[in-house]
Protein backbone atom coordinates (compact mmCIF):
# COMPACT_ATOMS: atom_id res chain seq x y z
CA UNK A 1 0.00 0.00 0.00
CA UNK A 2 1.44 3.37 -1.04
CA UNK A 3 0.46 5.61 1.86
CA UNK A 4 1.95 8.73 0.26
CA UNK A 5 -0.23 8.28 -2.82
CA UNK A 6 -3.36 7.55 -0.76
CA UNK A 7 -2.73 10.58 1.44
CA UNK A 8 -2.13 12.80 -1.61
CA UNK A 9 -5.37 11.61 -3.24
CA UNK A 10 -7.28 12.20 -0.02
CA UNK A 11 -5.79 15.67 0.31
CA UNK A 12 -6.90 16.48 -3.24
CA UNK A 13 -10.47 15.45 -2.36
CA UNK A 14 -10.40 17.63 0.75
CA UNK A 15 -9.01 20.61 -1.15
CA UNK A 16 -11.69 20.27 -3.83
CA UNK A 17 -14.43 20.26 -1.18
CA UNK A 18 -12.88 23.19 0.68
CA UNK A 19 -12.74 25.13 -2.57
CA UNK A 20 -16.42 24.36 -3.26
CA UNK A 21 -17.37 25.35 0.30
CA UNK A 22 -15.57 28.67 -0.13
CA UNK A 23 -17.54 29.28 -3.32
CA UNK A 24 -20.78 28.62 -1.43
CA UNK A 25 -19.69 31.00 1.34
CA UNK A 26 -18.89 33.75 -1.18
CA UNK A 27 -22.25 33.36 -2.91
CA UNK A 28 -24.07 33.33 0.44
CA UNK A 29 -22.33 36.54 1.43
CA UNK A 30 -23.47 38.17 -1.82
CA UNK A 31 -27.08 37.01 -1.42
CA UNK A 32 -27.26 38.12 2.21
CA UNK A 33 -26.00 41.53 1.24
CA UNK A 34 -28.99 42.21 -1.02
CA UNK A 35 -31.44 44.83 0.27
CA UNK A 36 -34.50 43.14 -1.24
CA UNK A 37 -33.87 39.44 -1.76
CA UNK A 38 -36.32 37.59 -4.01
CA UNK A 39 -37.96 34.24 -3.32
CA UNK A 40 -35.43 32.66 -5.68
CA UNK A 41 -32.67 34.24 -3.60
CA UNK A 42 -34.16 32.79 -0.40
CA UNK A 43 -34.39 29.35 -1.99
CA UNK A 44 -30.79 29.62 -3.16
CA UNK A 45 -29.69 30.58 0.36
CA UNK A 46 -31.27 27.44 1.78
CA UNK A 47 -29.72 25.36 -0.99
CA UNK A 48 -26.29 26.79 -0.25
CA UNK A 49 -26.69 26.22 3.48
CA UNK A 50 -27.60 22.59 2.87
CA UNK A 51 -24.65 22.24 0.52
CA UNK A 52 -22.26 23.67 3.11
CA UNK A 53 -23.60 21.34 5.79
CA UNK A 54 -23.11 18.35 3.50
CA UNK A 55 -19.57 19.43 2.65
CA UNK A 56 -18.78 19.98 6.34
CA UNK A 57 -19.86 16.44 7.12
CA UNK A 58 -17.76 15.08 4.26
CA UNK A 59 -14.73 17.09 5.40
CA UNK A 60 -15.03 15.76 8.95
CA UNK A 61 -15.15 12.21 7.60
CA UNK A 62 -12.21 12.80 5.23
CA UNK A 63 -10.20 14.43 8.01
CA UNK A 64 -10.69 11.39 10.23
CA UNK A 65 -9.67 9.11 7.37
CA UNK A 66 -6.59 11.27 6.83
CA UNK A 67 -5.64 11.02 10.53
CA UNK A 68 -5.94 7.23 10.39
CA UNK A 69 -3.80 6.97 7.25
CA UNK A 70 -1.14 9.26 8.69
CA UNK A 71 -1.07 7.27 11.93
CA UNK A 72 -0.77 3.99 10.04
CA UNK A 73 1.99 5.43 7.84
CA UNK A 74 3.84 6.68 10.91
CA UNK A 75 3.68 3.21 12.49
CA UNK A 76 4.89 1.55 9.28
CA UNK A 77 7.74 4.04 8.97
CA UNK A 78 8.80 3.28 12.53
CA UNK A 79 8.91 -0.45 11.81
CA UNK A 80 10.81 0.21 8.58
CA UNK A 81 13.42 2.18 10.53
CA UNK A 82 13.79 -0.75 12.90
CA UNK A 83 14.34 -3.03 9.92
CA UNK A 84 16.99 -0.69 8.57
CA UNK A 85 18.98 -0.99 11.79
CA UNK A 86 18.95 -4.78 11.80
CA UNK A 87 19.27 -7.50 9.20
CA UNK A 88 17.97 -11.07 9.62
CA UNK A 89 20.93 -13.43 9.29
CA UNK A 90 18.89 -16.64 9.12
CA UNK A 91 21.35 -18.25 11.52
CA UNK A 92 20.17 -20.34 14.45
CA UNK A 93 20.95 -19.61 18.07
CA UNK A 94 22.07 -23.12 18.88
CA UNK A 95 20.37 -26.22 20.18
CA UNK A 96 17.49 -24.27 21.61
CA UNK A 97 13.75 -24.65 21.71
CA UNK A 98 13.28 -23.29 18.19
CA UNK A 99 15.52 -25.91 16.61
CA UNK A 100 13.67 -28.68 18.42
CA UNK A 101 10.51 -27.54 16.61
CA UNK A 102 12.42 -27.59 13.31
CA UNK A 103 12.43 -23.77 12.91
CA UNK A 104 15.81 -22.18 13.69
CA UNK A 105 15.58 -18.85 15.46
CA UNK A 106 16.55 -15.77 13.46
CA UNK A 107 19.44 -13.62 14.66
CA UNK A 108 19.37 -9.87 14.00
CA UNK A 109 22.56 -7.89 13.46
CA UNK A 110 22.97 -4.08 13.21
CA UNK A 111 23.01 -2.77 9.64
CA UNK A 112 26.33 -1.49 8.31
CA UNK A 113 24.66 1.69 7.04
CA UNK A 114 21.42 2.88 8.61
CA UNK A 115 19.44 6.08 9.07
CA UNK A 116 20.72 6.32 12.66
CA UNK A 117 24.42 5.55 12.11
CA UNK A 118 24.84 7.21 8.69
CA UNK A 119 21.86 9.57 8.25
CA UNK A 120 23.10 11.37 5.13
CA UNK A 121 25.11 8.59 3.52
CA UNK A 122 28.51 10.21 4.10
CA UNK A 123 30.03 7.00 5.45
CA UNK A 124 28.52 4.92 2.64
CA UNK A 125 29.81 7.08 -0.21
CA UNK A 126 33.10 7.56 1.62
CA UNK A 127 33.50 3.78 1.67
CA UNK A 128 32.72 3.57 -2.06
CA UNK A 129 35.51 6.07 -2.75
CA UNK A 130 37.89 4.45 -0.26
CA UNK A 131 37.24 1.00 -1.71
CA UNK A 132 38.24 2.36 -5.11
CA UNK A 133 41.54 3.48 -3.56
CA UNK A 134 42.13 -0.04 -2.21
CA UNK A 135 40.97 0.37 1.41
CA UNK A 136 40.25 -3.21 2.50
CA UNK A 137 38.18 -2.23 5.53
CA UNK A 138 35.91 -0.08 3.35
CA UNK A 139 35.58 -2.99 0.93
CA UNK A 140 34.62 -5.31 3.77
CA UNK A 141 31.91 -2.93 4.94
CA UNK A 142 30.48 -2.67 1.41
CA UNK A 143 30.50 -6.47 1.10
CA UNK A 144 28.65 -6.75 4.42
CA UNK A 145 26.15 -4.15 3.20
CA UNK A 146 25.55 -6.17 0.03
CA UNK A 147 24.89 -9.32 2.08
CA UNK A 148 22.40 -7.38 4.21
CA UNK A 149 20.61 -6.08 1.14
CA UNK A 150 20.39 -9.60 -0.28
CA UNK A 151 18.74 -10.76 2.94
CA UNK A 152 16.12 -8.01 2.74
CA UNK A 153 15.66 -7.35 -0.99
CA UNK A 154 16.63 -10.66 -2.57
CA UNK A 155 16.44 -10.68 -6.38
CA UNK A 156 16.67 -6.92 -6.68
CA UNK A 157 20.24 -6.97 -5.42
CA UNK A 158 21.17 -9.89 -7.69
CA UNK A 159 19.89 -7.90 -10.66
CA UNK A 160 21.86 -4.85 -9.55
CA UNK A 161 25.14 -6.70 -9.16
CA UNK A 162 24.72 -8.71 -12.38
CA UNK A 163 23.71 -5.70 -14.48
CA UNK A 164 26.48 -3.32 -13.46
CA UNK A 165 29.26 -5.61 -14.65
CA UNK A 166 31.70 -3.46 -12.74
CA UNK A 167 32.89 -2.68 -9.26
CA UNK A 168 29.85 -1.37 -7.50
CA UNK A 169 27.10 -1.76 -4.96
CA UNK A 170 23.49 -0.82 -4.40
CA UNK A 171 22.59 2.35 -2.56
CA UNK A 172 20.80 1.79 0.79
CA UNK A 173 17.06 2.27 0.43
CA UNK A 174 16.86 4.92 3.15
CA UNK A 175 19.26 7.12 1.15
CA UNK A 176 17.07 6.72 -1.94
CA UNK A 177 14.12 7.87 0.17
CA UNK A 178 16.17 10.80 1.52
CA UNK A 179 17.65 12.13 -1.70
CA UNK A 180 14.96 11.11 -4.19
CA UNK A 181 11.58 11.55 -2.46
CA UNK A 182 8.36 11.26 -4.41
CA UNK A 183 7.20 14.56 -5.85
CA UNK A 184 10.66 16.12 -5.87
CA UNK A 185 11.29 18.88 -8.43
CA UNK A 186 13.16 16.60 -10.81
CA UNK A 187 10.34 14.17 -11.69
CA UNK A 188 6.94 15.78 -11.37
CA UNK A 189 5.39 14.18 -14.45
CA UNK A 190 7.04 10.82 -13.71
CA UNK A 191 5.40 10.70 -10.29
CA UNK A 192 1.98 11.42 -11.81
CA UNK A 193 2.17 8.55 -14.31
CA UNK A 194 0.40 5.24 -13.87
CA UNK A 195 3.10 3.04 -12.40
CA UNK A 196 3.91 -0.60 -13.14
CA UNK A 197 6.67 -2.86 -11.84
CA UNK A 198 9.49 -3.40 -14.30
CA UNK A 199 9.94 -7.13 -15.09
CA UNK A 200 12.98 -8.90 -13.66
CA UNK A 201 14.67 -9.46 -17.03
CA UNK A 202 14.56 -8.40 -20.66
CA UNK A 203 14.87 -5.15 -22.58
CA UNK A 204 11.21 -5.04 -23.67
CA UNK A 205 7.95 -4.89 -21.73
CA UNK A 206 4.52 -5.55 -23.20
CA UNK A 207 1.17 -3.93 -22.62
CA UNK A 208 -2.14 -5.07 -24.15
CA UNK A 209 -4.11 -2.83 -26.50
CA UNK A 210 -7.74 -3.57 -27.34
CA UNK A 211 -8.32 -3.72 -31.11
CA UNK A 212 -11.98 -4.78 -31.23
CA UNK A 213 -14.75 -3.54 -28.96
CA UNK A 214 -17.48 -5.71 -27.51
CA UNK A 215 -20.79 -4.95 -29.23
CA UNK A 216 -24.24 -4.75 -27.62
CA UNK A 217 -27.66 -4.60 -29.22
CA UNK A 218 -31.34 -5.23 -28.69
CA UNK A 219 -32.79 -8.74 -28.76
CA UNK A 220 -36.02 -8.00 -30.63
CA UNK A 221 -37.68 -11.38 -30.14
CA UNK A 222 -37.17 -14.07 -27.55
CA UNK A 223 -34.44 -16.55 -28.46
CA UNK A 224 -33.17 -14.34 -31.27
CA UNK A 225 -29.33 -14.41 -31.47
CA UNK A 226 -27.82 -11.52 -29.53
CA UNK A 227 -25.30 -9.16 -31.09
CA UNK A 228 -21.78 -10.56 -31.01
CA UNK A 229 -18.44 -8.96 -31.73
CA UNK A 230 -15.61 -10.87 -30.08
CA UNK A 231 -13.04 -9.09 -27.97
CA UNK A 232 -9.57 -8.92 -29.48
CA UNK A 233 -6.33 -7.27 -28.48
CA UNK A 234 -2.66 -7.09 -29.32
CA UNK A 235 0.51 -6.80 -27.25
CA UNK A 236 2.46 -3.57 -27.70
CA UNK A 237 6.23 -3.90 -27.21
CA UNK A 238 7.73 -1.07 -25.12
CA UNK A 239 11.50 -0.64 -25.00
CA UNK A 240 13.28 -0.66 -21.64
CA UNK A 241 15.48 2.43 -21.46
CA UNK A 242 18.22 3.68 -19.16
CA UNK A 243 18.49 7.01 -17.38
CA UNK A 244 21.82 7.86 -15.78
CA UNK A 245 23.79 10.61 -14.09
CA UNK A 246 27.51 10.75 -13.28
CA UNK A 247 30.07 12.80 -11.40
CA UNK A 248 33.87 12.79 -11.44
CA UNK A 249 35.43 13.52 -8.05
CA UNK A 250 39.10 14.33 -7.67
CA UNK A 251 41.11 12.20 -5.30
CA UNK A 252 41.90 15.37 -3.38
CA UNK A 253 38.21 16.18 -2.89
CA UNK A 254 37.34 12.64 -1.82
CA UNK A 255 40.24 12.40 0.63
CA UNK A 256 40.36 15.94 2.01
CA UNK A 257 37.08 17.61 1.00
CA UNK A 258 34.54 18.71 3.60
CA UNK A 259 30.96 17.52 2.89
CA UNK A 260 31.88 16.37 -0.62
CA UNK A 261 29.95 13.10 -0.36
CA UNK A 262 26.75 14.79 0.77
CA UNK A 263 26.81 17.26 -2.11
CA UNK A 264 27.61 14.56 -4.67
CA UNK A 265 24.79 12.23 -3.60
CA UNK A 266 22.24 15.03 -3.75
CA UNK A 267 23.43 16.17 -7.16
CA UNK A 268 23.48 12.64 -8.60
CA UNK A 269 19.93 11.87 -7.54
CA UNK A 270 18.62 15.24 -8.68
CA UNK A 271 20.29 14.88 -12.08
CA UNK A 272 19.02 11.31 -12.49
CA UNK A 273 15.41 12.23 -11.72
CA UNK A 274 15.50 15.33 -13.90
CA UNK A 275 16.85 13.36 -16.85
CA UNK A 276 14.26 10.60 -16.42
CA UNK A 277 11.42 13.13 -16.34
CA UNK A 278 12.88 15.07 -19.28
CA UNK A 279 13.04 11.90 -21.37
CA UNK A 280 9.43 11.03 -20.57
CA UNK A 281 8.24 14.46 -21.72
CA UNK A 282 10.56 15.47 -24.54
CA UNK A 283 11.94 12.33 -26.22
CA UNK A 284 11.35 12.16 -29.97
CA UNK A 285 8.87 9.57 -31.34
CA UNK A 286 7.79 8.11 -27.96
CA UNK A 287 7.80 10.99 -25.41
CA UNK A 288 4.61 12.65 -24.17
CA UNK A 289 4.90 15.69 -26.45
CA UNK A 290 5.76 13.51 -29.46
CA UNK A 291 2.53 11.49 -29.26
CA UNK A 292 0.14 14.16 -27.93
CA UNK A 293 -2.47 15.77 -30.16
CA UNK A 294 -1.59 19.44 -30.93
CA UNK A 295 -4.00 22.23 -29.94
CA UNK A 296 -3.16 25.78 -31.00
CA UNK A 297 -3.88 28.84 -28.83
CA UNK A 298 -3.33 32.02 -30.84
CA UNK A 299 -3.65 35.37 -29.09
CA UNK A 300 -1.93 38.73 -29.12
CA UNK A 301 -3.26 39.55 -25.64
CA UNK A 302 -3.61 36.21 -23.81
CA UNK A 303 -5.78 35.88 -20.71
CA UNK A 304 -6.29 33.12 -18.16
CA UNK A 305 -9.93 32.81 -19.19
CA UNK A 306 -8.97 32.23 -22.84
CA UNK A 307 -6.37 29.63 -21.97
CA UNK A 308 -8.79 27.94 -19.58
CA UNK A 309 -11.27 27.48 -22.46
CA UNK A 310 -8.50 25.79 -24.47
CA UNK A 311 -7.82 23.45 -21.53
CA UNK A 312 -11.53 22.64 -21.33
CA UNK A 313 -11.58 21.95 -25.06
CA UNK A 314 -8.57 19.63 -24.72
CA UNK A 315 -10.28 17.83 -21.83
CA UNK A 316 -13.43 17.40 -23.94
CA UNK A 317 -11.36 15.92 -26.78
CA UNK A 318 -9.84 13.37 -24.42
CA UNK A 319 -13.30 12.47 -23.17
CA UNK A 320 -14.53 11.99 -26.76
CA UNK A 321 -11.53 9.77 -27.45
CA UNK A 322 -11.78 7.55 -24.39
CA UNK A 323 -15.62 7.71 -24.05
CA UNK A 324 -15.55 6.25 -20.50
CA UNK A 325 -13.19 8.85 -19.04
CA UNK A 326 -13.24 9.50 -15.31
CA UNK A 327 -12.92 13.29 -14.93
CA UNK A 328 -10.69 12.84 -11.89
CA UNK A 329 -8.21 11.09 -14.18
CA UNK A 330 -7.17 14.31 -15.95
CA UNK A 331 -4.48 16.77 -14.92
CA UNK A 332 -2.88 19.74 -16.67
CA UNK A 333 0.91 19.84 -16.88
CA UNK A 334 2.44 23.31 -17.13
CA UNK A 335 5.61 25.21 -16.28
CA UNK A 336 5.87 27.04 -12.99
CA UNK A 337 5.89 30.44 -14.68
CA UNK A 338 2.56 29.69 -16.38
CA UNK A 339 0.88 28.75 -13.10
CA UNK A 340 2.32 31.90 -11.51
CA UNK A 341 0.72 33.87 -14.37
CA UNK A 342 -2.61 32.17 -13.64
CA UNK A 343 -2.24 33.26 -10.03
CA UNK A 344 -1.78 36.89 -11.10
CA UNK A 345 -4.73 37.01 -13.50
CA UNK A 346 -8.04 38.59 -12.57
CA UNK A 347 -11.46 38.32 -14.22
CA UNK A 348 -14.23 40.83 -13.43
CA UNK A 349 -12.04 42.15 -10.61
CA UNK A 350 -11.84 38.73 -8.98
CA UNK A 351 -8.63 36.68 -8.77
CA UNK A 352 -8.63 33.76 -11.20
CA UNK A 353 -6.84 31.49 -8.70
CA UNK A 354 -8.03 31.02 -5.14
CA UNK A 355 -5.71 30.35 -2.22
CA UNK A 356 -6.92 27.25 -0.39
CA UNK A 357 -8.54 28.19 2.91
CA UNK A 358 -9.07 31.85 1.95
CA UNK A 359 -12.83 32.53 1.59
CA UNK A 360 -12.89 34.68 -1.52
CA UNK A 361 -15.16 34.44 -4.55
CA UNK A 362 -12.64 33.22 -7.12
CA UNK A 363 -12.37 30.74 -9.94
CA UNK A 364 -9.45 28.33 -9.60
CA UNK A 365 -7.65 27.18 -6.44
CA UNK A 366 -3.97 27.22 -5.51
CA UNK A 367 -2.46 24.52 -3.30
CA UNK A 368 -0.05 26.12 -0.79
CA UNK A 369 3.47 24.79 -0.95
CA UNK A 370 6.59 25.01 -3.07
CA UNK A 371 7.47 23.47 -6.38
CA UNK A 372 7.96 20.07 -4.72
CA UNK A 373 4.22 19.70 -4.02
CA UNK A 374 2.69 16.97 -6.18
CA UNK A 375 -0.35 19.04 -7.18
CA UNK A 376 0.11 22.81 -7.46
CA UNK A 377 -3.59 23.67 -7.44
CA UNK A 378 -6.96 23.26 -9.12
CA UNK A 379 -8.69 24.83 -12.10
CA UNK A 380 -12.25 26.16 -11.84
CA UNK A 381 -13.67 22.76 -12.84
CA UNK A 382 -11.63 21.02 -10.13
CA UNK A 383 -8.99 19.76 -12.57
CA UNK A 384 -5.55 19.22 -11.06
CA UNK A 385 -2.56 21.33 -12.08
CA UNK A 386 0.96 19.88 -11.93
CA UNK A 387 4.00 22.11 -12.42
CA UNK A 388 6.95 20.64 -14.32
CA UNK A 389 9.79 22.82 -15.56
CA UNK A 390 11.05 20.08 -17.86
CA UNK A 391 8.35 21.23 -20.28
CA UNK A 392 9.86 23.33 -23.09
CA UNK A 393 9.68 27.12 -22.94
CA UNK A 394 11.37 27.91 -26.26
CA UNK A 395 8.62 27.19 -28.78
CA UNK A 396 7.31 29.30 -31.61
CA UNK A 397 8.98 31.75 -33.96
CA UNK A 398 10.18 33.85 -31.04
CA UNK A 399 11.41 30.75 -29.18
CA UNK A 400 9.67 32.01 -26.05
CA UNK A 401 6.41 30.03 -25.95
CA UNK A 402 5.38 27.54 -23.24
CA UNK A 403 3.75 24.18 -23.83
CA UNK A 404 0.84 22.86 -21.73
CA UNK A 405 -0.35 19.27 -21.78
CA UNK A 406 -3.71 17.93 -20.62
CA UNK A 407 -2.92 14.36 -19.58
CA UNK A 408 -5.14 11.33 -19.04
CA UNK A 409 -3.34 9.77 -16.09
CA UNK A 410 -4.75 6.31 -16.79
CA UNK A 411 -3.04 6.30 -20.20
CA UNK A 412 0.39 7.53 -19.04
CA UNK A 413 2.20 4.26 -18.31
CA UNK A 414 5.59 4.12 -16.59
CA UNK A 415 7.47 0.98 -15.56
CA UNK A 416 10.15 1.27 -12.86
CA UNK A 417 11.81 -1.17 -10.52
CA UNK A 418 9.56 -1.61 -7.46
CA UNK A 419 12.54 -1.20 -5.11
CA UNK A 420 13.92 1.86 -6.92
CA UNK A 421 17.42 0.33 -7.25
CA UNK A 422 19.67 3.20 -8.15
CA UNK A 423 23.19 1.89 -8.65
CA UNK A 424 26.53 3.49 -7.91
CA UNK A 425 30.01 2.42 -8.96
CA UNK A 426 33.56 3.68 -9.29
CA UNK A 427 35.41 3.28 -12.58
CA UNK A 428 39.07 3.74 -13.46
CA UNK A 429 38.70 5.89 -16.57
CA UNK A 430 40.08 8.95 -14.76
CA UNK A 431 42.96 7.21 -12.96
CA UNK A 432 45.70 9.28 -14.62
CA UNK A 433 43.93 12.46 -13.56
CA UNK A 434 43.40 11.24 -9.97
CA UNK A 435 39.67 11.23 -10.71
CA UNK A 436 36.95 8.85 -9.58
CA UNK A 437 33.82 8.39 -11.69
CA UNK A 438 30.54 7.82 -9.84
CA UNK A 439 27.45 6.73 -11.77
CA UNK A 440 23.80 6.48 -10.74
CA UNK A 441 21.49 4.79 -13.22
CA UNK A 442 18.24 2.90 -13.47
CA UNK A 443 15.97 1.21 -16.00
CA UNK A 444 12.47 2.26 -17.05
CA UNK A 445 9.93 1.91 -19.83
CA UNK A 446 7.08 4.24 -20.82
CA UNK A 447 4.08 4.22 -23.14
CA UNK A 448 1.74 7.15 -23.82
CA UNK A 449 0.05 6.02 -27.07
CA UNK A 450 -1.74 2.76 -26.24
CA UNK A 451 -5.24 3.79 -27.38
CA UNK A 452 -6.65 2.96 -30.83
CA UNK A 453 -9.92 3.91 -32.53
CA UNK A 454 -12.71 1.52 -33.54
CA UNK A 455 -10.74 0.53 -36.66
CA UNK A 456 -7.64 -0.31 -34.64
CA UNK A 457 -5.70 2.79 -35.71
CA UNK A 458 -3.57 4.47 -32.98
CA UNK A 459 -5.30 7.60 -31.72
CA UNK A 460 -3.71 10.45 -29.74
CA UNK A 461 -5.17 10.83 -26.24
CA UNK A 462 -3.13 13.49 -24.47
CA UNK A 463 -3.52 17.08 -25.72
CA UNK A 464 -0.64 19.58 -25.94
CA UNK A 465 -1.45 23.29 -26.18
CA UNK A 466 1.00 25.59 -27.95
CA UNK A 467 0.89 28.92 -29.78
CA UNK A 468 1.36 32.66 -29.49
CA UNK A 469 -1.03 32.79 -26.52
CA UNK A 470 1.65 31.06 -24.50
CA UNK A 471 4.50 33.51 -24.96
CA UNK A 472 6.60 34.21 -21.88
CA UNK A 473 4.25 35.83 -19.36
CA UNK A 474 4.87 39.30 -17.99
CA UNK A 475 4.16 40.25 -14.40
Amino acid sequence: MDFDKLIAQLREKMNARISMRNEYSGELETLRGKDTPTEADQARVEELRAGKAKLDAELVSLDEEMRQLEAEKKADDAIARMAERHTPTGAGTGAGESEERGAPASVNEPRTYSRETDPRGLRFLGDVLADFRGDREAGSRLSAHLREERAVRGETVERAVTTTGATGTIIPQYLVDLYAPKGNPGRKFADMCRHHDLPDTGMTVYIPRQTARTAAGEQVNELDPVTENDYDDEMIPVKVRTAAASQTISAQASMRGLGTEDIVLQDLFKSYNTKLDDMLINSATWGLLAVANPVTYTSGAPTAAELYRKILGASATIEDTLLDLDEDDLFTLMRGRRWAWFNGETTDQKPFVQQIGVPTNTFAADEPGGYASAVAGFLPNGGRVVKDNNLPANGGVGTNEDTLVVVAQHEAHLWEDPSAPYFIRAEQTQAKKLGIDLVVFGFFAACFDRVVDAQGTPKAVHQKITGTGLVAPTF
